[in-house]
């Protein structure tokens, strides 16, 4: 793993020749500091101007937007309803909404997840993650009064499993995994926008792809954002798929820590078998590649937690 990391990131460095040239530069000159400097500022309000769309989207996205298609039903009065908002309370998690989208009529995928600002949270839960809600069951229900056909097995989840992927859900929020990824999001993106910045003007950077009378600002853009920050995506990509492993190991944890260990096994075999997904990586391989650990390491983890 460490070796395909070095090696990529030497390669990159090697078949970019503007990386030599940036750092043959000679020393700016007071012009080119207050040009940076006005490009610089530019790049601060570019990325304000950005945070505040992202967050207006973020709300209007799942007001507005998501309902146009998607069913979004409010999750009817009962037993499940009753037991998830005694959890969300439990660990003083602002729920105001909670929601059930439809999601089986595109895939068997199961999933659930919250989203809302400050202390309007809501929780929506795919129908294909329930067992007793799913059309999915309903129709296996209908072909089991043909005798000659072998029963199929039912997918989805139980309430207690349900609660358990729920409580891992929640973990994400209780222990800040959501605050400390959009801050590194929004560290990296000023990052992009400030090296940007200081570098479009560049003859240098320009030069060393052929344009030596011309600097197209769209060529500038190509060349920053897929050679010279090339290497750095690597690394930064590693960097967040172990971040973002670590943070699911966690989940669980908290999870176990609310008595919910062994449902969330099962309901981990479970969503596993429904969203067809494959148990056994090479672990050099998934270190690599997954952002989510495969099931096994997950229900072994698990393990030595009880």
């Amino acid at each position: 793993m460490i070796r395909e990391l070095v090696e990529k990131i030497s390669l990159t460095f090697l078949d970019v020749p503007v990386i030599k040239d940036l750092m043959q530069m000679p020393a700016w000159t007071p012009v080119q500091i207050m040009n940076a400097i006005i490009a610089f500022t530019w790049a601060v309000y570019i990325w304000e101007t950005y945070l505040s769309y992202r967050q207006v989207l973020s709300t209007v996205y799942a007001d507005f937007i998501a309902p146009l298609f998607d069913k979004f039903t409010p999750l009817p009065e009962g037993t499940l309803r009753a037991r998830i908002e005694e959890l969300a309370q439990s660990i003083n998690f602002p729920l105001k909404k909670l929601y059930v989208v439809e999601g089986s009529k595109r895939s068997a995928h199961s999933n659930a997840y919250f989203y809302g600002f400050f202390k309007n949270k809501r929780i929506v839960l795919f129908d294909t993650l329930m067992e007793d809600y799913t059309p999915l069951n309903k129709e296996e229900d209908k072909s089991e009064e043909n005798k000659d056909e072998k029963p199929k097995q039912k997918t989805g989840c139980n309430n207690d499993e349900i609660l358990a992927v729920l409580a891992h859900e929640l973990g994400h929020w209780k222990l800040n995994h959501v605050l400390k990824n959009l801050t590194i999001a929004q560290v990296n993106l000023f990052l992009c926008f400030a090296v940007f910045a200081l570098l479009y003007k560049n003859s240098t950077l320009y030069a060393a792809f052929g344009f030596h009378d011309q600097q197209p600002v769209i060529v500038g853009l190509v060349v920053i954002f897929q050679y010279v920050f090339s290497p750095y995506n690597e690394v930064l990509s590693f960097l967040m798929t172990a971040l973002s492993r670590r943070f699911e190991f966690q989940a669980d944890a908290f999870a176990k820590v609310l008595n919910k260990a062994a449902d969330l096994r099962g309901a981990l075999i479970k969503l596993n078998r429904d969203n067809l997904g494959f148990p056994v990586y090479d672990w050099l391989y998934s270190t690599w590649h997954h952002s989510h650990p495969p099931l096994l390491e997950r229900i072994h983890a698990l393990g030595k937690l009880d």
